[in-house]
């Protein structure tokens, strides 16, 4: 998909569609919708006026153009939250995910809220994410050359184009936004804990030092919390360990590490899950996924940034010799660990990723994860939660979250709850009681973490149970564009 940017007047772009955005409070159009509807010869006004596209019933409504230089016009339902980057990438995703399938070449974006570089950059991750087809990795016979059609060029129309420079860099990042939801997406038979090594190797071409830590060195290391989580599966746990150029070349006090739960399936081991929708599982790798993507876009457009990523990689399941409840591990930061419930996995394994990060020289830790489905009953399917501490390194999340058009609302970190987590047989259980499981959960892995850290828990956001007009069933890449801005703030501070 090529993506440029232009600053003319929307009826006078070449176009086959025209993608214009209907905004609440577009009840009464005027100003530059206005305009447009003028020079159309009043179909937009005469579209909504019949009620073939309304924004509380609709997302999109394809009608003739008229006598402007684009051939159709897509209405787009604009969103009801806000303006800025994330109203831009879902209208850019409903827009080409619209026109799936059909002959358009050439698609013009209006961008009618004056966005500046963040938007239009959202806007270019949102178009790319609006054509993916999660069925591409594998294939299916049943497709025709028709069906598999998308758009291939997209131009952004707005009164504050950024010039070419900027387009091509959010390009990369809609890329690594693709890359990881197709990682994400890959089935447990085709991606476990070896093949993600595997991946991250093909980095050393852009110039990345990759480090892929086998059970015996983990041994040698004392990471039995992680251990214990793959002691039942065919495929033994690795770490996977990716670092920037500007990794190596950074002030020692000045190194981010990213950190991403890589449970490539979850049965939940001997205390097993319900057998519904347990192929879902195998989106549990989803934050090993981001990390892996955000370093590879992070290689190809800010190499300098001081920063690592950490996909501690296992798959959950009940054999022979799979963990029990009742087990006691120790933990890479020599703190033992009662297991009461082996479907508590994630935070264990992140526990000794995230010291080893610190080891590494981290001075900065986001960790990325499908922690606990509490995360989904409360914030849904669009929204990611986080616990940060201190809350000003918090609010850098929250901002790059903002700016690359993702939806992240902070969490309080709750030590008070502690004491739920004290076991009499160990240092601390790794399975609270249910009510406050979602900061229980945080509060464990703070346990873990003695530099400013930051816990993104995307159990709800990072992937889609069904198809939406926004992106197709499956998963969504969520917190990779968020990464690769935090990332490059850091580098740039």
């Amino acid at each position: 998909m090529r993506f440029r940017a232009e600053s003319g007047k929307p009826a006078t772009i070449d176009a086959d569609v025209l993608a214009v955005p209907i905004y609440k409070e577009d009840r009464e159009i005027s100003g530059d919708l206005a305009e447009l509807d003028a020079a159309t010869g009043g179909l937009i006004s005469s579209t909504i006026d019949w009620g073939e596209f309304n924004i509380l019933e609709h997302y999109t409504a394809l009608i003739d153009a008229g006598p402007i230089a684009a051939r159709r016009i897509l209405l787009v339902n604009g969103v009801r939250r806000g303006r800025g980057p994330w109203r831009a990438r879902r209208i850019a995703s409903t827009a080409t995910r619209r026109l799936q399938g059909r002959g358009v070449q050439r698609l013009a974006l209006w961008l009618r809220d004056g966005e500046d570089e963040q938007g239009f950059t959202a806007a270019v991750v949102g178009a790319r994410q609006g054509t993916y087809r999660p069925h591409a990795y594998y294939g299916r016979v049943r497709d025709t050359d028709a069906m598999l059609r998308s758009v291939p060029e997209v131009v952004l129309v707005g009164e504050n184009a950024p010039d070419q420079a900027v387009i091509d860099r959010a390009a990369h990042i809609a890329e690594g936004v693709e890359f990881g939801r197709s990682l994400a997406n890959r089935a447990s038979n085709d991606l476990y804990p070896e093949k993600m090594g595997e991946v991250a190797r093909e980095f050393e071409a852009d110039g990345c030092r990759v480090e892929v830590l086998d059970v015996p060195q983990m041994q040698a290391l004392g990471m039995g919390a992680l251990l214990g989580v793959g002691q039942g599966a065919a495929h033994e746990p690795r770490l996977v360990a990716v670092k920037l150029p500007g990794w190596e070349k950074a002030a020692p006090e000045r190194r981010l590490a990213i950190v991403g739960k890589g449970v490539c399936f979850d049965s939940g081991g001997i205390s097993i899950k319900p057998s519904d929708k347990m192929e879902e599982m195998k989106h549990d790798k989803s934050g090993a996924a981001a990390v892996i993507a955000a370093i590879r876009t992070l290689a190809r457009i800010a190499p300098e940034a001081p920063v690592m990523a950490v996909a501690p990689m296992v798959e959950n399941m009940p054999g022979g010799n799979a963990q029990r409840p009742g087990d006691v591990v120790k933990a890479m930061n020599g703190k033992t660990i009662e297991v009461t419930n082996t479907d508590a996995e994630g935070r264990l394994i992140l526990a000794d990723a995230l010291h080893w990060a610190e080891k590494q020289g981290a001075t900065h830790l986001v960790d990325v994860a499908t922690l606990t489905g509490a995360a989904s009953v409360a914030f849904g399917d669009l929204i990611s939660c986080y616990f940060a501490r201190p809350r000003d390194w918090g609010a850098e999340i929250q901002k790059a979250a903002d700016a690359s058009g993702e939806w992240f609302w902070e969490m309080p970190l709750a030590t008070e709850y502690r004491p739920n987590y004290d076991s009499a047989h160990a240092d601390m259980v790794n399975s609270g009681s249910r009510d406050g499981s979602l900061i229980k959960s945080a509060i464990f892995l703070s346990e873990f973490a003695t530099v400013p850290w930051v816990h993104v828990d995307i159990a709800g956001s990072a992937y889609f149970t069904a198809d939406k007009a926004v992106n197709p069933k499956g998963a969504v890449g969520t917190a990779v564009s968020t990464l690769v801005e935090l990332a490059t703030d850091y580098a740039r501070s």
